[in-house]
């Protein structure tokens, strides 16, 4: 209730601000002095809400218990997905350089949570079923940035994320006996993505952003036996995530400027001496 009131409180925060700013930025409210262009540097503050898609890869192996090398059963579980809404806060810095290109680094923190729950049926004693849970994510990386227009910018990003799931597994042996271990294990691994940034004016821009990160493979933890105390078993989950975020960011260096946005495409080309005369 908490994470859901504060994604709503966030999301009519952005949509108040965008209605108040955008009609000015297309008035072209210009201070005097001003040449129409945004200024792209410096620290932010950001806050926003996002929606992420997991896809969750299991394996598993039993043994025998006393001669746990031997491998008794292997399987898996592919394409399983969780999803679910998060909130994010982040903050960066920016350098515009050469006119058009932005670049920057960034750091932010995803809550929220997305589950998954599976049963499958393998061993000798029943059932067996997990259950993964999202807690909280961080991500550091950087930016590379191609402004479109003086209010406009498209970039690409990569970086670093560690995200934390609490992870339970349940053996049944079909008789309305079972057990759970819950651990909470931690994935880490390499982020892409891609996104637009539009300045809204007074220092406020708007950002769409999809991320692709790829957790890698992580173990449970020790084996587990199985109720009749014959087996042992050994899990390890695989996670790749999608993500799409909409984040409200304020620049600093920005202050109240309000300026008409440029198209670069518009700006008449500098004239040209090559030609023959008389």
């Amino acid at each position: 209730m908490v994470i859901r009131s504060t994604i709503a409180g966030v999301a009519g925060i952005m949509m108040m601000v965008a209605a108040g700013a955008t009609p000015a930025a297309a008035q072209g409210a210009c201070p005097a002095g001003c040449d129409g262009a945004t200024n792209w540097n410096g620290f932010w503050l950001g806050a926003g809400i996002g929606l992420n898609a997991d896809m969750i890869g299991h394996d598993y192996s039993t043994a025998n218990v006393g001669a746990p090398t031997v491998v008794t059963g292997t399987g898996n579980d592919s394409s399983r997905g969780a999803d679910g809404f998060f909130g994010t806060v982040g903050i960066g810095y920016d350098w515009q350089v050469r006119d058009r290109f932005v670049i920057g680094a960034f750091t932010d923190f995803d809550f929220g949570s997305s589950e998954h729950t599976e049963t499958d049926f393998f061993g000798t004693a029943g059932p067996f079923g997990w259950n993964m849970e999202r807690n909280s994510t961080w991500t550091v990386g950087a930016r590379l940035g191609l402004l479109t227009s003086n209010t406009s910018m498209l970039y690409g990003l990569v970086g670093y994320s560690r995200t934390s799931y609490d992870i339970a597994v349940t053996e049944d042996d079909g008789a309305g006996n079972s057990f759970t271990i819950g651990r909470e294990v931690d994935f880490s691994g390499f982020v892409l993505g891609a996104g637009l940034e539009q300045d809204l004016g007074n220092g406020f821009s708007l950002k769409g952003e999809y991320r692709y990160t790829n957790y890698g493979e992580e173990s449970f933890g020790a084996a587990i036996a199985n109720l009749a105390g014959t087996e042992l078993e050994t899990d390890t989950f695989d996670l790749d995530s999608h993500s799409f975020r909409l984040t409200l960011a304020y620049k600093f260096a920005r202050g109240g400027d309000v300026v008409q946005e440029v198209s670069y495409k518009d700006i008449p080309p500098a004239p040209s001496y090559t030609a023959p005369y008389k």
